[in-house]
């Protein structure tokens, strides 16, 4: 269903939507790790840390780390969130906001061994077969939140219910790019990383739901001619032939 369509009337995310974005990709990325494959890495883990602290880290946990780092306004979806309104000014559409997410992937783990590009390839194939945060991985992500705290901030979510699922793709940032991203984390030794858009979430404020459409109070139905039709009238000369005629037969009758 298209951005357009959802601006007539269908379910978008709440402000939740962003982290919770965050919170099932974590889970994609765990349940990779728990598969324990064949020359995999045992006891990696998936943290959501500023890339600065990794460094304060053991040197030996092995993970990979979620950094959400920027976030940009999706255009195409976001000109078809535009709000509407009545004449009197009232909310039809509330307004909406469309956001792809930008997210860092850094690698830890022992160098050595090459633990962090074993990672990255174990990602890296596990987001190219599961690309899209499908509403069976947003529930479960609610699901294992909830099970392990009751009060969890997942279970409000509505992330689900949004007409687009969020879709994960690989960006390719060159040299030049990853050197001005890292310098943004000062003293912060470079680690093994790649970055990855997740698009689009659709956000709606909280409290801007549109009323519902009054109901029908009188129905009527009205036609009318396509094209005007003019008025026929009968040409002068016609008149004048015709009452000539009318004054001979009425001396003739006269006239008997």
């Amino acid at each position: 269903m298209s951005g357009l369509a959802e601006g007539l009337g269908v379910a978008v995310s709440n402000y939740l939507a962003v982290a919770m974005v965050t919170s099932a990709l974590g889970r994609i990325l765990n349940e990779a790790f728990a598969a324990e494959l064949p020359g995999g890495v045992r006891h990696a883990r998936v943290t959501t840390q500023r890339p600065h602290t990794l460094g304060t880290a053991d040197s030996d946990a092995a993970g990979v780390n979620l950094f959400l780092y920027r976030v940009l306004s999706n255009g195409a979806l976001s000109v078809a969130e535009l709000p509407t309104r009545h004449a009197d000014g009232s909310l039809i559409n509330p307004p909406r906001q469309a956001l792809d997410l930008h997210y860092l992937l850094t690698f830890s783990g022992e160098e050595t061994a090459l633990e962090p590009q074993r990672l990255l390839g174990l990602v890296v194939s596990t987001l190219a077969v599961q690309p899209v945060l499908t509403r069976g991985t947003i529930a479960a992500t609610m699901d294992d939140a909830v099970t392990v705290d009751p009060t969890a901030w997942e279970q409000y979510s509505d992330l689900a219910v949004q007409p687009e699922s969020v879709r994960v793709t690989l960006l390719p940032l060159d040299l030049e790019e990853l050197t001005k991203l890292w310098s943004l984390f000062s003293h912060a030794p470079y680690r093994l990383s790649v970055a990855y858009r997740a698009a689009a979430v659709l956000l709606d404020g909280p409290g801007t739901s549109a009323p519902p459409a009054p109901p029908v109070r009188r129905h009527f139905i009205e036609a009318r001619p396509a094209v005007p039709v003019p008025a026929v009238r009968p040409e002068p000369h016609a008149r004048s032939e015709s009452g000539a005629e009318s004054e001979s037969e009425s001396g003739v009758r006269e006239g008997r």
